[in-house]
């Protein structure tokens, strides 16, 4: 039976000369986690990291038990080498290297490393259940299921509970058009939700769908509703087993529009834009130049003009950009959401791409 020592005031496991003579106390018991613990925890360190870091929901894998390393002190001033057994958001017990004594001690006094990557092992178990037990659990349904944010944008989201819930799942966005706006959050259900969200495809690529509804065709995705959608979408990110790495953003002509601004203003959060129909900052492509877009517009387009996505490839390509692919369909008007969405090459091609660690 192995010693478990606790942890006094004062007193660390770094030091085998402050442990002579102590009495064995009883083993660790498991500590149940606490979600609100863990969101207060692991956003307080979170913000020390960026963005990138955040969304991407690959920070530990998938977690091994009996990991080893070297752990240091909160002050950086001693370390020793130890085999992690157990851990909590506040807790750890490990067994030291060199004499195989087992230690538990808050997780606070570790080095700012060490909590980062307890609590990230932390989080990785909390996604592993949270197709089942998480805050999104009750709308994994295996179909679209209706919700609303804190800050109150409407969306529909797809996920399947036969998922495995240690494996990492695409998300894909769909943005669309001025018409379907409003607040009825059933008009948006059409585009990319129908051809992703088929059986078929859920069969060949697993994936988690959003469907968010602009409240008004006069605001558009942009403004306070861009800021509500990233919110979502980072909540999402957090909460679900994300694969952050493959994040898709899909729209068609107000949605279209809404891909390329989107996409310029958070290149680092996607993996791969597919805008229709639309158009954008000509001045922003060189944030664009390094994410991989595949654009579709209809020369006969009369809503919106062709020019407008012929416009933003060459900006991008003026830019050094050479990720971008442009596809004119000749013959084509404003309406080609249905044809492009079942092509059978444009899933193939999303679903490859990955992106790029920070």
């Amino acid at each position: 039976m192995r010693k478990v020592v606790d942890h006094k005031p004062g007193k660390l496991p770094f030091d085998r000369s402050a442990d002579k003579g102590k009495a064995m106390p009883s083993p660790l018991p498991e500590v149940p986690l606490q979600e609100s613990g863990i969101d207060r925890k692991f956003g307080s360190m979170m913000k020390f990291l960026p963005l990138a870091a955040i969304l991407c929901s690959t920070l530990c894998g998938q977690i091994q038990g009996g990991e080893k390393r070297a752990w240091t002190s909160a002050d950086g001033a001693s370390s020793f080498p130890g085999e992690l057994l157990e851990f909590s958001a506040t807790e750890v017990k490990i067994k030291r290297s060199t004499d195989f004594r087992i230690f538990k001690m808050p997780v606070e006094k570790l080095s700012q490393e060490d909590q980062a990557h307890i609590l990230g092992l932390v989080r990785e178990r909390t996604l592993n259940a949270s197709l089942k037990e998480g805050p999104y659990a009750p709308r994994i349904t295996g179909k679209f299921e209706k919700a609303t944010s804190t800050e109150g944008l409407n969306f529909q989201l797809f996920g399947d509970p036969k998922w495995d819930g240690t494996k990492r799942y695409p998300l894909l966005i769909w943005l669309h058009g001025a018409g379907q706006s409003g607040s009825d959050n059933e008009a948006q259900m059409g585009g990319a939700t129908k051809a992703f969200g088929s059986e078929e495809n859920q069969a060949a690529r697993p994936c988690f769908i959003l469907a968010p509804q602009c409240p008004s065709r006069d605001i558009g995705w942009k403004a306070d509703v861009e800021t509500n959608l990233m919110k979502v979408i980072g909540d999402l990110v957090d909460k679900l087993p994300v694969d952050g790495n493959r994040i898709y953003l899909t729209g068609s002509s107000m949605g279209g529009f809404g891909s390329w601004n989107i996409a310029a203003n958070h290149p680092e959060v996607f993996a791969a834009v597919v805008p229709l129909c639309g158009g954008g900052d000509v001045k922003k492509a060189d944030m664009l130049k390094q994410l991989p877009i595949w654009a579709f517009h209809g020369d006969q387009d009369d809503q919106v003009p062709v020019d407008k996505s012929r416009s933003m490839v060459k900006a991008i390509e003026d830019a050094g950009g050479s990720l971008v692919k442009y596809t004119e369909l000749p013959g084509e008007g404003h309406l080609i959401a249905g044809g492009v969405y079942a092509r059978s090459d444009l899933p193939v091609w999303l679903f490859e791409q990955k992106r790029a660690a920070p």
